[in-house]
């Protein structure tokens, strides 16, 4: 079987940086041109950035890299820089295959349930769906998302496709409480995902952005179904109906539950009505942006921390109740995380 956490760290939240380039003369030329741009952008934005000896990290990945019989051979030797520099949520993407650090906790078919298995082989689990379960519940799922159009039309377009689902299932039924399921959530565009969820969360800060030393580098926030990070608008949706803040929300989340998927639960905890359920999330709550760099390629580079509206910052999103495996994607009724969930919506007053 595939290996399980292939993808993990799709965490692609979502910064440009497009400029030109001279086409280099030689493999050796190439290579160079390549690391010098990517070393350069680590050195300058890397979150961790001023705890390392960059001479010694240029001239060790670049002697690496030289021994590479081409081009396409040399970018494993990323892998080797993450590893050294300890950016285990850095990614870098190219035309062929992707390459990451070593030095995330492995996952193996023992960590999962067989239906969860299952609906990974399938696939099933990736796609976002709204359903109703039991005649009154609320069922969401959002999985991760790897977008490749980063306009702000296709972003807007996806977020509003979401939104819509989600607000004409709340017109059409008596929605007593809100499922949102994480446990695909492998990571992708969590701007596009919060922005979606803007019925369950309004106008408020879903995250902060903190460097090493826990000072401020961004607010991201919803306001007017749009997200906002910083002042910059990333991707909006028209709203069709005031948002919900009361109506209670359970979260599932599980040990994929990673990056993006991290970020919506940070979002929701400190909102009224929310519980936890599952298992304790994967961990990587940094905040990654895309940058594009030479011959094709884009690294998803770790520039921060990611901390709740109070500035806490969590390694882990650990549950509330704690529910290991026993999961029902057949029959979403019968999955025992859910069953806890319709039973915290019991207790909620209205």
């Amino acid at each position: 079987m595939k290996s399980i956490f292939k993808g993990i760290l799709f965490s692609l939240l979502l910064i440009t940086n497009v400029y030109g380039q001279d086409k280099p003369k030689t493999i050796k030329d190439s290579i160079a041109f390549f690391y010098n741009d990517l070393l350069n952008n680590l050195e300058s934005k890397y979150l961790n950035r001023k705890e390392i000896d960059w001479d010694n990290i240029k001239a060790y990945t670049l002697k690496n890299a030289f021994e590479a019989k081409d081009f396409e051979t040399s970018l494993k030797t990323t892998t080797k820089l993450f590893d050294t520099i300890g950016c285990n949520h850095c990614e870098l993407f190219a035309e062929k295959d992707s390459y990451k650090s070593t030095l995330n906790t492995p996952l193996s078919q023992d960590d999962f349930s067989i239906e969860f298995l299952r609906a990974l082989e399938n696939e099933t689990g990736f796609n976002f769906d709204v359903k109703l379960i039991n005649k009154n519940i609320g069922y969401i799922n959002m999985p991760g998302m790897l977008l490749i159009n980063l306009s702000q039309d296709s972003l807007n377009l996806k977020t509003q496709k979401m939104y819509d689902k989600i607000v004409e299932l709340k017109k059409k039924e008596t929605i007593k409480g809100w499922v949102i399921d994480l446990r695909f959530n492998i990571g992708g565009n969590a701007y596009v995902m919060l922005a979606a969820l803007y019925n369950l969360l309004g106008d408020n800060i879903v995250y902060n952005s903190v460097d090493i030393n826990g000072a401020k580098i961004n607010t991201n926030r919803l306001e007017n179904g749009g997200f906002y990070s910083g002042k910059t608008l990333k991707t909006k949706v028209n709203i069709s109906t005031p948002p919900d803040l009361q109506i209670p929300v359970a979260l599932i989340i599980g040990k994929m539950t990673g990056s993006a998927g991290e970020d919506i639960a940070v979002a929701f905890k400190n909102r009224k009505n929310v519980i936890f359920i599952g298992e304790k999330s994967y961990g990587f709550l940094t905040g990654n942006d895309v940058f594009e760099l030479p011959f094709n390629t884009k690294i998803a580079l770790t520039m921060s921390y990611i901390v709740d509206v109070n500035n806490k910052y969590r390694e882990y999103i650990i549950p509330d109740i704690e529910v290991i495996k026993k999961d029902n994607f057949k029959d979403l009724a019968k999955d025992e995380k859910i069953i806890r969930a319709i039973a915290f919506f019991e207790t909620v007053k209205e």
